[in-house]
């Protein structure tokens, strides 16, 4: 079901959105239901496919589990506890390829560290005393706060600001240039942490892009050239994180990232496919100094890293 099919057997396949639009009709016919991707479940979104079926037998399926305790009671609720898991770590060698995973750190020059200092301190002012009166808020009820009066609204747009300065400055930019020179006869994958540096690092480097722009079938006919080879190099904000079925890789570069474990995990299993005498290396550019800093910490506490360089 999908694409416009609508086709039940005994064994049915669905996308969520057919699941979600058609599980008041036929949710009582089967009785078990296999969730894959079940951390997008739980969050309130499309949730009623999962309340709407009646098989009482459920199996969800994920390579990164969800952490916060409210996503997880909805999904206990909806398809069960955790009753087997592993990490990365403990797959590697055996049901992943094995691999490498450097960290390298680069720093601002004294124009882009004088602008993200001053972008940081104007984001602090506001978001600092939002956080002690409201200790229980999230990000989302800061980012309402902030449209509500104009220094909410600065304040944000310094954050945005802050971001778009270690997305790719001058140090990265060198560094995966070095990179991508180092590894001229590998397969690469570029991770970046928005379109906009997906399609720098594009025109920079004369290697394809693939973002919700690229259309299905010219997506299909350049996975299909770096599957052979004539392609060396792809690079993409998401589009590749899951989803698609993405080609051997044997090197990845994630220039930056913005959606925390999960997106992290995702990202280095896109060059983990086991294959006879692969041994994959990922790098990770982050920014010494920087937000970046944290939110690399708490990416790959449970992977195994080290700093190989200082530029």
């Amino acid at each position: 079901m999908g694409d416009g099919k609508r086709n039940i057997a005994p064994i049915t396949v669905c996308t969520f959105e057919s699941g979600y639009r058609y599980m008041s009709q036929i949710g009582n016919q089967f009785k078990l239901l296999v969730i894959d991707e079940v951390h997008h479940f739980g969050n309130g979104i499309r949730d009623e496919a999962l309340e709407m079926s009646t098989c009482p037998f459920r199996l969800g399926l994920t390579a990164t589990n969800v952490t916060k305790d409210t996503v997880q009671v909805k999904l206990r609720d909806t398809v069960g506890a955790t009753i087997y898991e592993l990490t990365v770590s403990e797959l590697k060698g055996k049901y992943l390829s094995p691999f490498e995973l450097f960290t390298i750190q680069v720093d601002l020059n004294l124009k882009e560290r004088k602008n993200y200092d001053a972008s940081i301190e104007t984001f602090r002012k506001a978001y600092l005393p939002f956080a002690q009166l409201h200790p229980d808020s999230d990000w989302i009820d800061f980012i309402r706060y902030t449209q509500k009066n104009y220094e909410g609204r600065q304040a944000y747009s310094a954050w945005q600001n802050a971001k778009r300065i270690i997305s790719f400055p001058q140090a990265k930019e060198t560094t995966l240039a070095s990179l991508l020179a180092q590894h001229r006869e590998n397969k690469v994958l570029i991770f970046t942490p928005d379109t906009a540096t997906a399609y720098k690092i594009s025109k920079k480097h004369l290697v394809m892009p693939i973002t919700s722009d690229i259309k299905r079938g010219e997506r299909e006919e350049v996975l299909s050239k770096f599957r052979d080879g004539k392609l060396k190099t792809l690079v993409s904000c998401r589009v590749l994180n899951e989803g698609l079925d993405v080609p051997d890789a044997e090197v990845a570069v994630i220039v930056g990232g913005n959606h925390g474990e999960r997106e992290h995990i995702q990202r280095i299993g896109r060059c983990l496919r086991p294959v006879l005498g692969k041994s994959a290396i990922v790098y990770e550019l982050v920014v010494r100094d920087t937000m970046e800093v944290r939110h690399w910490k708490r990416r790959t506490q449970s992977l195994d890293t080290r700093v190989i360089a200082q530029i």
